[in-house]
């Protein structure tokens, strides 16, 4: 770490920074910022900028899961500000620990309280902006203050349920004289009630040895490789099938026999069936929100004794759904107390269990219909099988989404999917991409985008050849903004500014920012086309056109029950032919 003087406020910050272990400074510039970027240079820190605000914040929401540190994004005010909030409402409802520094006008022209609509060029009232999706909003008005809050900041945003912290950063606090380094703040850990975390595994264990039918979900605090040994550990002992919810896809291989997928809306139906069909369901660090029950609460899990581990206590006092017994505490905590009393577990012979799952499994086939020309299931599949143990897996939201997560094999902490799930935000695909590829040189990076999603951050290509990444970047063009476009022929029988969308030549828009692309709509061509795509070590973007028809099936619709999906069943519970859509 550098060793130069601090001058000035935003000298303090960026060597806070840099002795907390952070090396790269993510951000779109401004005037309101550039005290910081100024002093990033003096002190070690790589400063990445990225073509839009929205750009940087997921580069640092990237930044944020693979360091396990906050991510770092700054902007300037205004514009700037109301450009980030998409990523970092990302960050608040995926709990991933971000800090993000915004630019300020000088605090005399603050609006504060005066009845005007802004007393400063480019100014937002920030901390009001960022109240509903960050952990906590701070607004300094001199040195002293800003002293006092910053360790405060990383600490919040690191605590708990992981998540962005905003700070909020005047000109005239920036640039104030400042000589003394900041605080660097004590680790805080929090105690759990023993007592009751013990009364807790006790119960789960007079359950675990009386259940015959029992069924885990890992949810998205489930995927710190310490918790993924420690899930297969656990099943060491008690070979409990498991099913994931979006963000919890790969804690347990999705190859590995007792994986029942991810379950929910867009999930498998064999998940959905083993939840409707067990008698006790484990649920770790899932919040399970409608997406994952399905809109009618009582009926999931109807047959279950439910256990749930949180560390968030809203989660529990105010869950969808009713459980038996919960504890709050941290997921490492609990095992931590549970492992001692592995060896006391006496569960049944699950043979029986898993020979079900696995009659259900054959029966289950994936309801995608044959289109002419590349099928997104097969695709997947081969790219799954051909790339490298050590791949992070990118997406943007839509169709393209969830065939990722139910055709890809992933394989925690080595391979990985990042995409937005609470947010559900198109364009997240690439800048997270570049983010990972900055952050885990190591790994290969796939991004997969649909061509709407593409078409939300396509200008950040140009970060790509600007610092030399290589990452994999396939657009799946089904030229419609799918996702939505079924909802609407579900629904109304027409997909009124969903459906026949032109797309641009995105293999020669590639080319023009000097990334090397390739086409193809053929299946016979795909073989070839996809060995050199996979083989090429640089960037490279791959456009494939698929048939629009492409759906995402099953489905569980509102009203269903997560064992009644369409198109296996109608809306009223009736079995159907699925080749029927």
């Amino acid at each position: 770490m550098s060793t130069s003087p601090i001058t000035v406020v935003a000298d303090a910050i960026i060597e806070f920074l840099a002795h907390q272990g952070i090396k790269a400074f993510h951000n779109y510039p401004g005037g309101t910022i550039a005290p910081l970027l100024d002093a990033c240079k003096r002190f070690g820190v790589t400063v990445y900028t990225s073509r839009n605000e929205q750009g940087a914040g997921y580069a640092a929401l990237a930044q944020g899961k693979l360091t396990q540190l906050p991510g770092i994004v700054a902007v300037t005010s205004g514009p700037g500000v109301t450009n980030v909030l998409t990523p970092v409402a990302d960050a608040y409802f995926d709990g991933i620990p971000m800090l993000v520094f915004t630019g300020q006008v000088g605090t005399g022209d603050l609006t504060g309280q005066k009845r005007v609509r802004q007393s400063g060029f480019q100014e937002v009232d920030t901390p009001s902006l960022m109240k509903p999706i960050t952990k906590g909003q701070f607004q300094p008005k001199n040195s002293e203050e800003l002293y006092a809050i910053l360790p405060i900041a990383w600490q919040l945003a690191l605590e708990g349920r992981k998540g962005p912290v905003s700070i909020d950063l005047p000109m005239d606090v920036q640039r104030s004289a400042a000589i003394k380094s900041i605080k660097v703040p004590e680790i805080v850990t929090y105690p759990v009630n023993r007592t009751e975390l013990g009364t807790f595994i006790d119960e789960l264990i007079n359950a675990i040895d009386h259940s015959q039918k029992p069924v885990i979900i890992c949810g998205n605090g489930m995927t710190s490789p310490a918790l993924v040994d420690a899930i297969r550990t656990l099943r060491n002992y008690w070979p409990a099938p498991v099913s994931h919810s979006l963000l919890g896809v790969g804690v347990l291989d999705t190859d590995d026999s007792g994986s029942l997928g991810f379950h929910g809306h867009t999930g498998s139906q064999l998940a959905g069936k083993a939840i409707a069909e067990c008698d006790l369901l484990l649920v770790l660090g899932s919040r399970l929100d409608v997406r994952q029950t399905g809109t009618l609460k009582t009926a999931f899990a109807s047959n279950a004794k439910i256990f749930r581990v949180d560390l968030d206590i809203g989660e529990l006092t105010d869950s969808r759904i009713a459980h038996h017994k919960a504890v709050q505490a941290e997921l490492e905590q609990f095992f931590d107390a549970l492992h001692p009393k592995f060896a006391q577990l006496s569960p049944p012979n699950l043979s029986s269990w898993h020979n079900t799952i696995s009659q259900w499994k054959a029966q289950l086939a994936w309801p995608y219909p044959d289109y002419p020309g590349i099928a997104p299931k097969l695709l997947l599949e081969k790219l799954s099988n051909s790339l490298p143990e050590n791949t992070i897996v990118t997406t943007g939201v839509g169709a393209h989404q969830h065939w990722v997560a139910r055709h890809f094999r992933f394989a925690l902490p080595h391979r990985q999917l990042f995409t937005s799930a609470g947010h559900g935000t198109m364009g997240y695909d690439l800048p997270t991409a570049i983010g990972a590829a900055i952050h885990s040189p190591e790994s290969t990076i796939l991004c997969i985008a649909g061509d709407g999603s593409f078409q939300m951050n396509i200008q950040e290509l140009g970060v790509i050849k600007e610092l030399g990444l290589k990452i994999k970047i396939l657009v799946l063009d089904n030229h419609r903004l799918g996702l939505v476009s079924q909802f609407q022929l579900m629904n109304w029988e027409t997909d009124t500014a969903c459906g026949n969308k032109q797309s641009p030549n995105f293999a020669l828009i590639a080319q023009g920012y000097g990334i090397k692309a390739l086409h193809c709509s053929d299946s016979a061509k795909l073989e070839q086309t996809l060995a050199e795509f996979i083989e090429t070590d640089e960037s490279i973007l791959l456009h494939i056109e698929i048939a629009t028809q492409h759906d995402v099936l099953p489905m569980l619709l509102g009203g269903q029950t997560t064992d009644k999906m369409w198109p296996y069943f109608d809306m009223q519970g009736n079995p159907r032919d699925p080749s029927n859509v």
